[in-house]
């Protein structure tokens, strides 16, 4: 079974272009490059937490946002890339990419907001989430500090 990113399944000039790299399989092309592909997660538990690592290469902190509400902590990064090739004062070629992914892990009922703790570095978003709460959390949405 191939697991395809929320971001590429109504992708139909993909799923074409990409047919002989593997049927629906996303496939890594150099024009995709800039755009963010896909949030890549490891999962690791330990006595009373689990650690969510989150691969985000060349997204900015400030634009990543992360949200609990009704025990769901959300992860939401977006990007925009512009590239330019200019030749003899003329502009030959220009793009632009912008892109947004998100994932959604439950966590244990009652978490609160200031029980989970954020910290991004060298494009690994690190998220520390406690397996137990005794505590209702409210249903609003709060947005979670990164360090």
């Amino acid at each position: 079974m191939n697991l395809i990113p929320r971001n590429q399944i109504f992708d139909v000039d993909s799923l074409f272009n990409d047919f002989f790299q593997g049927f629906g399989r996303p496939a890594t092309r150099a024009s995709d490059a800039g755009a963010v592909a896909g949030m890549r997660v490891d999962v690791h538990e330990s006595g009373d937490e689990y650690q969510i690592h989150a691969d985000l290469p060349g997204v900015k902190k400030e634009d990543i946002n992360i949200t609990l509400q009704n025990d769901v902590l959300t992860v939401t990064a977006s990007k925009n890339t512009e590239s330019e090739k200019k030749e003899e004062g003329k502009v030959i070629w220009r793009e632009r990419s912008s892109g947004t992914i998100s994932r959604s892990f439950s966590v244990s009922p009652g978490t609160r907001q200031d029980d989970v703790s954020a910290n991004f570095s060298d494009g690994v978003l690190t998220l520390s989430v406690p397996k137990h709460h005794a505590q209702a959390e409210e249903s609003k949405s709060k947005r979670i500090p990164i360090a």
